[in-house]
């Protein structure tokens, strides 16, 4: 008896849509066939557009009215008022017949996203740093699931957040995503720690990042322009990390991009944690891109080859590149004549384009067999 109620509502109210959207759309075109409307629409290209317009949407107007009749005679016919009653009834129709087998189980978003693989979880996140369309469209959901994440930057010197690091820095925090700067040094090479420090923390406001979330490092053995251990720095970062409970590390890659030897060394301690297999499972790596020294000066010029040769980008909207340089200006003691062209002309202050490390994988070498005789 439920099984025949249900059928006649589909069948009535599937019919009745159906030809109300068929009357809909023959009225539309007889309307713009009239005289008066021949007037407003003389031009063909115009009178196209006016037809489809009017079918479209008195065609909207009656496919929502069907479906509303729809939603109501299903309730009818089951007697019911709530989605709750709903699924009782039909369990009492169907039986459970129309459920998931007891191995499997629905997921929330929520749970969607803790149980995919670890590189498509990372695509998702890296949503947070590319907002491309094409990524965009294959993980939405990503966005849609995810809480507010938690990023740390790691960088060297006290102006590495703005003239590198910007774009990148503004989209997350108007993302509402919580951010942290480490700086490994203190950039006390002429003796201006202290003013480099006082001047960071006025300058990284403009960025979205508050004083209280930023540290910078004091170590005799971090110093500018010196030779960094490799593993000390490593273990000093990994604890940042693990303290901060972060979700997503920012720094430079491989080549450092201006080839500074601390950009690089800042990139091998965190290589060498994640090869160690000590980073958090679910602490994903981006490091920024280095670019050849053409690239690297022409601005916004370079974002046709960004597009083309990295995976997460994104790309600094006008009030971005106004505040980095208010952020610059906080950089009394460093905002010499060249790094003023440097923020006219660097693709760094427009564009940010990132690389998802991975680890290196070790392979051991056979000791060769001493001949015996």
């Amino acid at each position: 008896m439920w099984f025949f109620q249900i059928f006649l509502s589909f069948s009535v109210l599937g019919g009745v849509s159906l030809v109300s959207l068929a009357f809909g759309i023959r009225s539309a075109w007889k309307h713009s066939r009239q005289p008066e409307a021949a007037d407003l629409c003389r031009a063909q290209v115009f009178s196209g557009v006016g037809l489809a317009s009017k079918a479209l949407g008195v065609a909207t107007i009656i496919t929502v009215s069907g479906f509303s009749l729809f939603i109501v005679g299903i309730s009818w016919a089951l007697k019911v008022n709530t989605p709750r009653q709903f699924g009782t009834a039909m369990r009492e129709a169907f039986g459970d017949s129309l459920r998931l087998p007891q191995s499997q189980k629905s997921q929330t978003f929520e749970e969607l996203i803790l149980s995919i693989d670890p590189a498509t979880k990372g695509q998702g996140y890296a949503l947070l740093i590319n907002p491309s369309c094409s990524s965009i469209s294959r993980y939405c959901f990503a966005l849609l699931s995810a809480h507010q994440q938690a990023f740390v930057t790691a960088t060297v010197l006290e102006d590495d957040e703005t003239m590198f690091f910007a774009p990148v820095l503004r989209t997350l925090s108007a993302g509402g995503h919580r951010l942290f700067l480490l700086c490994v040094s203190s950039g006390n090479f002429e003796g201006l720690g202290k003013v480099r420090c006082r001047e960071l923390n006025e300058a990284i406001q403009f960025l979205g990042v508050t004083s209280s979330d930023v540290t910078v490092l004091d170590y005799d053995v971090f110093q500018d322009g010196g030779q960094w251990d490799r593993q000390v720095l490593s273990n000093v970062l990994l604890r940042h990390i693990e303290v901060l409970s972060v979700d997503c590390v920012l720094s430079f890659d491989a080549g450092g991009v201006s080839g500074h030897g601390n950009h690089t060394s800042c990139f091998e301690a965190l290589q060498e944690a994640y090869t160690r297999g000590v980073i958090p499972e679910d602490v994903q790596i981006f490091v920024l891109d280095s670019v050849s020294l053409l690239r690297k000066y022409t601005g916004i010029f370079d974002a046709p080859l960004s597009v083309a040769r990295s995976p997460f980008q994104y790309f600094a909207r006008g009030r971005d590149v106004a505040a980095a340089w208010r952020a610059m200006r906080r950089h009394r003691s460093q905002f010499v004549w060249f790094r003023f062209l440097y923020m006219i002309f660097s693709r760094y202050i427009y564009i940010n384009t990132f690389r998802r490390i991975a680890p290196i994988n070790k392979v051991p070498v056979a000791k060769k067999k001493s001949k015996t005789n």
